[in-house]
Parts: C-alpha cells; structure tokens; sequence
C-alpha cells in the first residue's frame, strides 16, 4: 500500500489531536496536518507525490451549503485525493443521504472504534469507497423515502443486463476504471455505458443514478 498522508479539516482540536496521535502510530500513515478552516486546505494542501496518497478527513457539517465546490477545487491540486467524512452522533438519515452526494469517499460515524477508522483509512488509500456498517441502515431507511417524485415510468424501465452490473458495480463503490477492469472494457466504453445510462433513466448524476437503482430494485447495498 503507498505511504498514506492523512490531513484533517475540523473545528474541534481536541479530536484532531486524538487522530494523530493514533495516525503517528501507525508505519504506513503519515500525519500530513491539520486544518480549521477550508480555506486553509486551499492554501496549503499539496499534490501525493509518486507513492502516496492524501487523504482528507472532515467532519460533515449539516449545515453547510455545499462541499461540492469546495472537493471540486481540492481535486484540481489533487485529482486523486480521497476524502472521509467523520459524521456526528446527532446525524439524522437525511445528512447522511446529503453526505453520500458529496462525492466523498468514505462516510463514519465519530463513533468508530479505532480499528474502524483504520480499516476506512485503507479501503479508500486503494481506491475502494467505504461505507460504515453502523451507517447503512440510516442510508437504507433514507433511501425508502422518496428523493424525489416517484415518475410513473420509473417502475417500468427495463435494464440490459449489463447496465444492472454497472449501477451494482457503482453502488459496491468501485470507480470507473475498476469497473471496466471488471467487465473486461475500456474506460472510455463505461464512460459511454454511463452516458446511455443516463439518457434512458433521465437522470445526469452518477450519485443519483445509483440511488435510483437502489430505490426502484435494480442495485443493493451490500
């Protein structure tokens, strides 16, 4: 696994400073540093150089307008820079669907034990999106309420087979290079699966699409 830079965004010192102190212990971590405010990030935040992999940790803040924009500009000093979200105890079902949009990569509770955390730490230093165990019945039981209105067609879309291991694909976490390593394609042929996708749900967001598989029956967490 490549040397793992781990920063955090948090407005609580006190638990910034309980995760370094258990980063420091940790060979293939390196506690990169700490942040209080995004602007800050911007500033400071540098490209992983060959062997590493920056890693972002925040807590979510229910309140906040967007992260969206915020990732976006992270990720263009960083195109591969993976992002964990910390979620208050307080966090209700629909902050966790609103954290899922983001675009982050990995969703915990502020609860997690420490072996948790470092289990999230490294599914998403290889690539691989993480999702709590303790958090998916929250998602599932969001997920249940419509997001938006039920379409009549919704129901009677009918998917190739192909497009149903796509959204699985999607919803296990997997991203597009590693789904087309899966089906055997190129990238470019699952960017174009995407698009077709897209065109016969009526729906432009990867985030949505999945969540839509997941509501009408054509996708699972898992």
């Amino acid at each position: 696994m490549p040397t793992v830079r781990v920063f955090t965004l948090m407005a609580q010192p006190l638990l910034q400073r309980g995760l370094q102190i258990l980063i420091d212990t940790q060979p293939e971590y390196v506690y990169a540093g700490s942040f209080t405010h995004p602007d800050e990030v911007l500033r400071q935040m540098t490209p992983a150089q060959p062997g590493e992999v920056n890693v972002l940790m925040l807590d979510f803040d229910p309140a906040a307008e967007s992260y969206r924009p915020f990732f976006s500009r992270l990720r263009k000093i960083d195109p591969d820079l993976r992002i964990l979200f910390l979620l208050h105890l307080r966090t209700t079902e629909s902050d966790v669907v609103r954290a899922l949009r983001t675009g982050a990569n990995g969703y915990l509770l502020q609860s997690v034990s420490e072996e948790g955390l470092l289990r999230a730490l490294g599914a998403i230093a290889q690539g691989r999106s993480y999702l709590q165990p303790h958090v998916t019945p929250m998602v599932l039981a969001e997920l249940r309420k419509p997001l938006y209105p039920m379409r009549e067609w919704d129901a009677h879309v009918e998917l190739a087979e192909r497009e149903r291991m796509l959204l699985q694909l999607a919803a296990d976490g997997l991203s597009n290079t590693q789904i087309a390593d899966v089906l055997g394609l190129a990238e470019k042929t699952v960017r174009n699966m995407w698009s077709a996708l897209f065109a016969k749900i009526g729906i432009n967001d990867r985030t949505q699409a999945v969540l839509w598989a997941i509501r009408t029956g054509n996708a699972q967490l898992r």
